[in-house]
């Protein structure tokens, strides 16, 4: 742990030493194209094309910066020769200095850059890493299909051995691509909470609501009962639905909220063998096979 925090503190000071030079080199230059009035032009030229090149450097890498440095430094040493040996000019010190200059801002800014692009690339994985090991929809605050799957396993598991009796429930909606296209991106959150909230609002204490995907609105339900007393459930779901008014959602278009319903008791998940049990997924599966024989 120490060695780790030793080399972020070495980074860092490596960064915030780059971003200072940087503003030294910039102070170097500002004095020396003002002091340099009889190339005044030259200089201003040479001096967007350095911080293009910085800019360029900082969202690529110090490789390209140094490639792109070279083209630049090559194409004005040949500029310089030319006022030099056809136009017969006077070359002093001075012409060396974009020559020392623009490879020193390439390296500064790839100093401070290096260590900020690691951080971004950090928070980025640890985003991803939360995405993948977060167990609740952040929008709607409802249990993934990660913890549908761990939950599945107990449930399925307490229901083979006896202890409950256990249904699965899947809801969907009919055309749902299309009520989105026609609602749009804009009203699709409101439309998101409504429905959960009708959700949340059917379900017994006892049951179980899972939002197991979030593209496809798909809501997936363990209802501690049989198959025949998940139709209580399931009748309280669309009655909901029925007694409410999407018309601030949906306005100005008059759009069908229509459910899809397809319900898989877990007695018969058993597998090839007598002593084993389906897979979550499956019983997904097999409930959403059952939505063929709701026709609304």
């Amino acid at each position: 742990m120490k060695n780790t925090n030793k080399i972020k503190d070495k980074e860092q000071l490596i960064s915030d030493l780059g971003f200072i030079l940087f503003f030294i080199l910039v102070f170097i230059t500002i004095v020396f194209v003002t002091d340099d009035q009889q190339h005044y032009f030259q200089n201003l030229i040479m001096l967007n094309l350095t911080f293009l090149l910085v800019i360029i450097t900082y969202f690529t890498t110090l490789t390209l910066g140094f490639v792109l440095d070279g083209v630049i430094i090559l194409s004005y040493i040949s500029y310089v020769l030319y006022r030099s040996l056809v136009l017969g000019e006077i070359i002093n010190g001075k012409e060396y200095f974009w020559v020392i200059m623009i490879p020193l801002f390439t390296f500064t800014i790839n100093l401070y850059a290096s260590n900020v692009l690691l951080l971004q690339k950090k928070i980025n994985q640890l985003d991803v890493e939360n995405k993948n090991l977060a167990t609740v929809d952040s929008d709607t605050g409802l249990r993934n299909l990660r913890t549908f799957n761990n939950d599945a396993k107990i449930f399925m598991g307490m229901s083979m051995r006896g202890q409950i009796k256990l249904t699965l429930m899947i809801v969907k909606f009919r055309h749902y691509k299309e009520m989105r296209r026609i609602i749009g991106e804009e009203k699709h959150p409101l439309f998101m909470k409504k429905i959960t909230d009708i959700m949340i609002n059917a379900m017994r204490i006892e049951d179980s609501l899972y939002l197991i995907d979030k593209k496809d609105i798909t809501f997936a339900i363990f209802v501690i009962t049989d198959k025949e007393g998940s139709k209580i459930v399931e009748k309280r779901i669309k009655n909901e639905v029925e007694q409410q008014d999407f018309m601030a959602i949906t306005d100005p278009y008059d759009i069908a909220i229509d459910l899809q319903i397809g319900k898989f008791e877990c007695r018969e998940c058993k597998g090839k063998n007598k002593e084993d049990i389906i897979t979550p997924l499956a019983f997904i599966e097999k409930a959403k096979k059952e939505m063929e024989y709701d026709v609304g």
